[in-house]
């Protein structure tokens, strides 16, 4: 008996208010803005047709920043992945710790950008740690931040950020592959590279697919690390396409602005296009299986020493920045400023020196533990003001999403509706969108209503972030269809269906959609940049920006006390996060992870 889907009367209670929020603050406002783009200026307002895409294409500026986010994904994107499948088989040939293993590599993607930031300014300064090797190995140093090497620091704290949770993604598909492929291929003495090429790789290419389109979308939220380094205005081998758009936005210059938002959503809309076609291209030749188990592990001794090895050194090298700033919050000021400071003073006349430049002296451990930081922290009321900003804005998306994405999901995926999928590829792709795309019919709506300046309109477009919706409806389509069917034959109505059956079962996933949407919203710096003009209504991502010059004793203290709820999210529901990622029935069976 095939299962009664919804009329199509009834989608709308559940897809309309997701609907109505994507039209209103995306969509509609997009397209609208397309007249600005035919304009010569906002003042004239003179009809000048696509003069103002022929000029952007041309404009120097432009080119560079687009040149260099090319250059920046054809360079970060493989490396990050190819480190992240690399990591995935190794841990997957270990035969415990697997789970604190993964649970360590996802701390880098969901810690916000300005706790980290300082360790990479201690790397990379003229006086950092890596001129300090450099100077001790008698290698000229570099000026690493007005150099050709400055997108080098982009790359590495990308592939920090991402490679944990790619190759958690990697790691979940490896553990789906029957074993039955690989026990074939070993009774017909195929060796480790063809087996790797001829089942894994083909295997897996719906979930590289999946990776990869991750990263690529990833790789733009790198301008939070790149803002909190080099500001609005960094060395040209930097400058990205997220520069070009955001000092537009605070010339105002609307038509300048929306003719980049369209450039850049049809380059990444051909590569989205690119991406499917080959995706499809390499799976339609074959099915996802579902047999219990994987295929038997049978490595040498050599070779296990080298996973954990490999691992063990993965793993400390992704709690590395986070141990610096923990630890530095508990030093004083003058230990602090005798460790970092470029000058040569009282304190620090035994450290490497070249000059009359002091190389830093990064410390895991106080010399002599003090919380001085923290008490300047909470005497400062500049510090509780961004907190319970951060507060205010994450609250209410987080509550919205956990409303508005479930039901959406519900709708699209139990509706019969012809239009739907059409639908909800609008909601993919402007899930896929750059955020700077996407700033655009966010800023228009907030100055229509008034909002610009205010809290709400951060919140208000945030609630309706298409992101919720897909992850729920992508666990919805592996839900079994009988459990629902069953129910509508005992005369449950289809709120009741999505209330006691399917609300309960997607839980592991709202969980995922809770850590993501926190960690995103908590990490806020392009919004903030762009709609508040009043320094007051900054969250603390944005004032740990402002203070790291100023106080590092503060900066570090601060730093830690933001990580707080950040941790707290994660650890109360870390096991629900991990079942909602692998969402199949091995982890109930112990069998993907361990």
């Amino acid at each position: 008996m095939k299962i009664k889907h919804m009329k199509k009367d009834s989608l709308l209670p559940y897809i309309l208010p997701s609907l109505c929020g994507i039209l209103f603050f995306y969509g509609i406002p997009f397209i609208l803005s397309f007249y600005y783009a035919l304009l010569n200026n906002m003042g004239e307002k003179k009809f000048i047709g696509l003069k103002n895409f022929s000029d952007t294409l041309k404009n120097p500026m432009f080119q560079r920043g687009l040149t260099n986010q090319s250059i920046f994904i054809a360079i970060a994107v493989p490396l990050c992945f190819i480190l992240a499948l690399f990591f995935a088989l190794q841990v997957r040939k270990l035969k415990k710790g697997k789970k604190l293993i993964f649970l360590i590599s996802i701390i880098p993607f969901v810690i916000p950008s300005g706790t980290s930031i300082y360790f990479w300014k201690c790397i990379f300064d003229v006086n950092g740690f890596a001129n300090k090797i450099l100077y001790s190995l008698n290698i000229p140093m570099v000026n690493w931040y007005n150099s050709n090497w400055v997108m080098a620091i982009a790359v590495i704290i990308f592939i920090w950020k991402n490679v944990g949770v790619t190759s958690l993604i990697l790691y979940v598909g490896l553990n789906q592959i029957p074993k039955e492929y690989y026990e074939i291929a070993d009774i017909e003495g195929i060796n480790r590279f063809q087996r790797f090429y001829r089942i894994t790789l083909v295997y897996l290419t719906p979930i590289i697919f999946i990776s990869i389109l991750l990263l690529v979308v990833n790789s733009f939220k790198i301008f939070k690390e790149i803002y909190l380094l080099f500001g609005n205005y960094p060395d040209e081998n930097i400058y990205l396409l997220q520069h070009y758009m955001n000092n537009h936005f605070f010339r105002l210059n609307l038509q300048k602005l929306t003719t980049a938002s369209y450039l850049l959503f049809i380059i990444i809309g051909l590569f989205i296009s690119l991406m499917f076609l080959l995706q499809k291209r390499y799976s339609d030749t074959f099915n996802m299986l579902n047999f219990e188990g994987n295929h038997k592990n049978t490595y040498s001794k050599t070779s296990s020493y080298f996973t954990n090895s490999f691992t063990s050194i993965m793993v400390l090298l992704f709690l590395l920045p986070l141990i610096f700033t923990i630890s530095n919050s508990f030093m004083g000021e003058i230990e602090i400023v005798s460790r970092y400071t470029k000058e040569i003073i009282e304190y620090n006349t035994m450290d490497l020196t070249v000059g009359n430049m002091h190389f830093v002296n990064i410390g895991f451990f106080p010399n002599s533990a003090t919380i001085s930081g923290y008490l300047d922290v909470f005497n400062n009321p500049h510090y509780l003001k961004a907190y319970l900003n951060s507060i205010r804005i994450v609250v209410p998306i987080l509550i919205g999403q956990c409303i508005i994405s479930p039901l959406a999901a519900y709708g699209f995926e139990y509706s019969k509706w012809k239009y739907k999928e059409a639908l909800f590829f609008m909601y993919i792709l402007i899930m896929l969108m750059p955020l700077q795309v996407l700033l655009v019919p966010n800023y228009l709506v907030a100055d229509w209503l008034g909002l610009v300046d205010t809290h709400w309109a951060i919140i208000l477009p945030a609630i309706f972030n298409p992101i919720g919706v897909f992850i729920i409806r992508l666990q919805l389509k592996g839900f079994p269809k009988e459990c629902i069917e069953a129910a509508q034959n005992n005369g449950a109505s289809r709120f009741q269906v999505f209330k006691y059956i399917v609300l309960p079962n997607v839980k592991p996933t709202i969980v995922i959609l809770i850590v993501l949407i926190f960690t995103e919203y908590w990490n806020i710096i392009e919004q903030g940049l762009v709609l508040f003009k009043n320094p007051d209504l900054n969250p603390l991502s944005i004032y740990l920006s402002q203070i790291v010059n100023e106080n590092l004793g503060a900066f570090f203290a601060t730093s830690c006390l933001y990580l707080i709820p950040v941790f707290l999210i994660f650890l109360l529901i870390r096991n629900k996060f991990l079942i909602g990622i692998v969402s199949g029935n091995e982890i109930h069976k112990g069998k993907v992870l361990d």
